[in-house]
């Protein structure tokens, strides 16, 4: 079991909203995120370069319906925390959090289905409530064969240390987290997920920034949520390209050269550049022969 303790960082202009964010899986910081609305979705085109060279489309991709299988969810059992699934195979557990600002989220999850690309999506309950939200949540809920959900709290509050919070700072400022309010954080959350998307997130959840300990794997554990998913590729979606983030081109790039069995990468249904980067990515990955798909596939 790997347990991860994070410091909390400084807060980004108020212009930026909220968003479920994250760090490199040795040490995750927290982190926020404001997005833009990319161009609309559209099947993305298989790339030949090698997974050590800078990825690029070429000829149409024409992956087999059915490859992947989302929704077999394993059962609770014992408590486990991952940032890898060991003993997958060649397959790859493409990640998006669900806690800011949402406007690629509708163009990101048609681009997956238009290619047939499972991925396991960390709502948090107060994001899922919103308008565009609940449009999301519809989606996912027409399409189980690719979506699974996993539990990101109902308000994206540090775990650890207080505070935080998206699309406000209520209920997490000025609070210390007891064990009694991360129940209730994935409790809360837990109803309008499944609610909404006609699944059940449990024993599947994701700390908000990344932020978690024993003590928090423990409280959730208790709530049913016994298994703790991190990751071993971030992204760094969350960061826009005049803030120094990454272009779509060098995120693609990092995810397929980086790109192990049983890999999970951490990316956002609000990411700046995460939609243009999915369109390179997926034909990338699948031209190094790995399966793109859930973590209940992998986990299975």
């Amino acid at each position: 079991m790997i347990a991860l303790n994070l410091r909390r960082v400084a807060v980004v202009p108020a212009a930026m909203v909220l968003m479920a964010a994250c760090a490199p899986s040795v040490s995750p910081t927290p982190s926020r995120i404001v997005t833009e609305r990319p161009s609309p979705t559209e099947s993305v085109a298989s790339s030949p370069s090698p997974a050590d060279r800078t990825p690029s489309p070429s000829v149409a991709s024409t992956p087999t319906p059915g490859e992947c299988q989302a929704g077999n969810r394993v059962p609770a059992g014992a408590q486990e925390s991952f940032t890898t699934i060991p003993n997958a195979g060649h397959g790859v557990a493409l990640t998006l959090d669900m806690g800011g600002r949402l406007d690629p989220g509708l163009d990101i999850l048609n681009l997956l289905i238009s290619n047939r690309v499972c991925v396991t999506i960390f709502p948090t309950g107060a994001m899922a409530q919103t308008i565009e939200g609940r449009e999301v949540m519809a989606l996912i809920k027409a399409n189980q064969d690719l979506f699974e959900i996993g539990n990101h709290t109902m308000h994206h509050c540090d775990l650890v240390l207080g505070g935080g919070g998206s699309p406000t700072t209520a209920p997490c400022a000025g609070v210390t987290p007891t064990a009694d309010f991360i129940r209730t954080e994935l409790a809360d959350a837990g109803s309008i997920l499944a609610q909404l998307s006609g699944q059940e997130p449990v024993p599947y959840w994701r700390p908000p920034y990344g932020s978690v300990n024993q003590a928090v794997r423990d409280a959730a554990a208790s709530a049913g949520y016994t298994k703790t998913f991190m990751w071993d590729i971030d992204t760094i979606d969350w960061k826009p390209m005049a803030d120094g983030g990454p272009s779509a081109q060098q995120i693609a790039t990092k995810v397929i050269s980086n790109a192990q069995d049983g890999s999970i990468v951490l990316m956002h249904l609000g990411g700046y550049e995460t939609l243009d980067a999915l369109r390179i990515m997926i034909p990338g990955l699948r031209d190094r022969g790995f399966l793109l798909t859930a973590l209940s596939d992998l986990l299975n």
